[in-house]
């Protein structure tokens, strides 16, 4: 049978003599960037582009298909040192960075996301989100999550801090998980602050869809909980067993986010309310409570440690940090923060950056295959 290759030259071959088929491929790729570049330039200057979707890349995999395709092509004609040089690499760094370069996490104070339900809820006359206990607070954004249509009116007119976090909602479902990572949540205390940003975002997609009548890119942001305080520390065990024992939430997990869970916990908040060595104890049996909370529903977690440069915000050697993890809470998958100016210190000069890319990968390694043992 014909390779893929072929089949994707067969109409442009004929008129084309002599020309190299990799050319024609790669010419095609070159004018399709080119297109998708000019495309986001004129999106950022808010100037109206009408593209026809086939003339330019949206998702990083139309890219990766014609280069695959090159690759495969390379590799069954015996050219294997050609296919494993520069354009494995570009596959390499088409895989990594995607079209989007970096994701950008979103991130918001869990009181935002409950003063936007306030108005939701009051302008809806259903009473005032943020007086309801908890369960009741459970109950309506299970069943509003359930259902099929939009909660916020179009007509709702809110306070400016209420649009503002509505407009982010907004902007997160237009450009979706290609280009957004996680929507972090400071100073999350319940498992009702984590529903009420899928609620929000859910919302924000099927208003997204609706208008424009065509799905949003990429899939819905994972929603990750930071607990910082140590109050929250010693709940966040609870908080994630009671999330995941509902059932939406469950399969949403599953079916969405395969099956992983992301929950990040603060050095800083949780050092500045009880000073450094409670702080790093209420971190350490947290993790092993978040652990246990995600193995008993059979969930893959990923832990995100929100750490600063200075000792007092939880900086201190990156190697040593990441060995007293507890046991099984880096099943090799770590999540850390750099902050601003120690980027510059450990990625600044491109030796070092490899160095500390090295400690990270060695570290996280070793406490997946030989964790510590328990205190």
């Amino acid at each position: 049978g014909k390779s893929g290759f072929q089949k994707l030259l067969e109409p442009q071959l004929p008129q084309l003599p002599g020309i190299a088929p990799y050319r024609v491929v790669l010419g095609n790729v070159k004018d399709k960037l080119e297109r998708s570049r000019r495309r986001l330039e004129l999106l950022l200057e808010d100037v109206a582009c009408d593209y026809d979707p086939l003339d330019y890349y949206e998702t990083a995999d139309q890219l990766l298909e014609p280069l695959l395709l090159c690759y495969e092509s390379l590799q069954s004609y015996g050219s294997g040192v050609l296919a494993d040089g520069r354009l494995a690499d570009l596959i390499r760094r088409v895989a990594t960075f995607g079209m989007v370069l970096m994701k950008l996490d979103l991130r918001q104070e869990s009181g935002r996301h409950a003063d936007t339900l306030d108005a939701i809820t009051t302008y809806l006359d259903m009473g005032t989100y943020s007086e309801w206990d908890e369960e009741k607070k459970l109950d309506f954004l299970t069943r509003e999550l359930k259902g099929k249509r939009p909660l916020v009116p179009v007509s709702i007119e809110v306070p400016a801090d209420v649009k503002e976090v509505l407009d982010t909602f907004q902007i997160a479902a237009e450009l979706g998980s290609d280009s957004l990572g996680a929507y972090v949540i400071s100073m999350a205390s319940s498992a009702s602050d984590v529903l009420a940003v899928e609620l929000l975002q859910k919302d924000a997609r099927l208003a997204a869809t609706g208008e424009l009548g065509r799905a949003c890119p990429g899939g819905t942001l994972r929603v990750v909980p930071l607990f910082e305080t140590v109050k929250d520390l010693r709940e966040a065990g609870s908080v994630i067993r009671k999330l995941l024992s509902i059932d939406w939430y469950h399969e949403h997990v599953i079916k969405n986010h395969n099956g992983h869970q992301e929950v990040m916990v603060g050095y800083s908040d949780s050092g500045k309310d009880a000073g450094r060595f409670t702080a790093a104890w209420e971190l350490y049996k947290a993790q092993e409570d978040v652990v246990a909370a995600c193995n008993d529903y059979g969930i893959k977690v990923t832990l995100f440690h929100g750490r600063g440069g200075s000792i007092g915000r939880g900086g201190g050697p990156t190697y040593l940090a990441i060995q007293s993890q507890p046991p099984g809470s880096v099943m090799g998958t770590l999540r850390s923060t750099e902050q601003g100016e120690m980027v510059e210190a450990k990625f600044g000069l491109p030796q070092i950056a490899v160095r500390q890319l090295e400690i990270y990968t060695t570290a996280v390694l070793l406490a997946t295959l030989r964790p510590p043992l328990p205190p």
